[in-house]
């Protein structure tokens, strides 16, 4: 009765997190808009993060209880669903095409921080540990991609590859973005539909709207609330079923907490798909793995620093690393990703689920 609990447990944490973290999004970039919050940096900071929202704050959990292996596997499982699974999935629906130059630079930024991930992992120093100072790294990894991405809004595509992005990192240019946000005058005024004062049929629009940001306010701090205790219930029913059937963490973390927090992502990107908005589904997905990484593990090892078994971690990344440069293989013959090569990319992930399971719990 015990273990039927906690799997109900399980899905109900699941299904909280991926709808708590939905109603985040839409009522704070409500909130942003209505404080004059431009649409770039809305769809930069509060949508990246939000989109993440599950596997950050539910690996966050894991790891403040002590289940770095559970954290460590839904980051990673979780980049290799979406490689995967939702790329696959979706490329059965409509064949998905890209922007070459974009696609080809932020997968290189994708492959580079599961490297650096791995590097922190085998530290000779600090082995099978992610300390404090590396999640300070992949921190300014994170907010370096993200003003990355914001300096190179109105320029031309091809200035701005992997190449740019390393000098960009190396030589500190993201501090020339940060300081010219931080000059930018507020505005007085926020012209938001939601919010604005304007008659319609005789009757102001802000009186229609006048408790609307107050209900908003509202929706973030509860779907806040309802993030963290979804996760809180994962969590405690995922260890729970570890311990009870001896399945081990960090299998656990990468199949069943990382299919549950990608489930939204997969639903959403096949009816992207089927809609014919595929263009924007791969870069979307890379970008979602980016921000998961480095913002998911980053914040929370500052406070707690994650410990995990040396295989376990071996294995995860070593895989990951290896279906990120299979799929970098794939799409960058033509940067496109056809109906056949869908169909192997959900086959390499049931091969990854296999493959990890067969060595981390049946000892092969």
């Amino acid at each position: 009765m015990a273990i039927l609990l906690n799997i109900g447990l399980l899905a109900l944490g699941l299904i909280m997190l991926s709808q708590g973290s939905e109603y985040f999004v839409e009522a704070a970039s409500k909130l942003a808009r209505a404080a004059g919050v431009s649409e770039l940096i809305i769809g930069l900071t509060l949508v990246a993060i939000g989109t993440s929202l599950p596997e950050i704050v539910s690996s966050s959990l894991a790891i403040a209880v002590g289940s770095a292996d559970l954290a460590v596997g839904n980051i990673l499982g979780s980049c290799v669903a979406n490689l995967t699974l939702v790329v696959g999935l979706s490329a059965i629906f409509a064949p998905l095409a890209s922007n070459a130059v974009i696609l080809d630079r932020d997968t290189k930024i994708m492959i580079f921080i599961i490297l650096f991930l791995g590097f922190a992992l085998f530290d000779p120093f600090t082995p099978a540990q992610i300390t404090a100072y590396e999640g300070i790294i992949l921190l300014l990894l994170f907010v370096t991609y993200i003003l990355f991405l914001y300096d190179s809004r109105d320029e031309c595509e091809t200035c701005y590859q992997f190449e740019v992005f390393v000098d960009f990192l190396i030589r500190l240019r993201f501090l020339t973005t940060l300081r010219g946000l931080a000059r930018r005058p507020s505005p007085h005024e926020a012209v938001i539909p939601e919010y604005h004062n304007q008659e319609v049929d005789g009757k102001s629009t802000s009186q229609k709207h006048a408790n609307r940001p107050y209900r908003d306010i509202i929706i973030v701090v509860l779907a806040g609330i309802f993030v963290i205790l979804g996760a809180q219930i994962a969590v405690q029913g995922a260890v729970y079923i570890s311990l009870s059937w001896g399945i081990s963490e960090g299998v656990i973390g990468l199949s069943v907490i990382a299919l549950g927090t990608s489930l939204p992502e997969i639903m959403v990107s096949i009816n992207s798909a089927r809609k014919g908005f595929g263009r924007l589904l791969i870069g979307n997905v890379i970008g979602s793995n980016i921000v998961n990484i480095t913002l998911g593990l980053g914040f929370v090892v500052l406070a707690v620093p994650a410990s995990i078994d040396l295989l376990t971690a071996g294995l995860l990344v070593g895989l990951s690393f290896l279906i990120a440069i299979l799929f970098y293989y794939i799409i960058r013959r033509d940067w496109r990703v056809t109906r056949r090569e869908g169909v192997v990319l959900i086959l390499c992930y049931i091969f990854f689920q296999i493959t990890v399971f067969s060595i981390l719990q049946l000892g092969f």
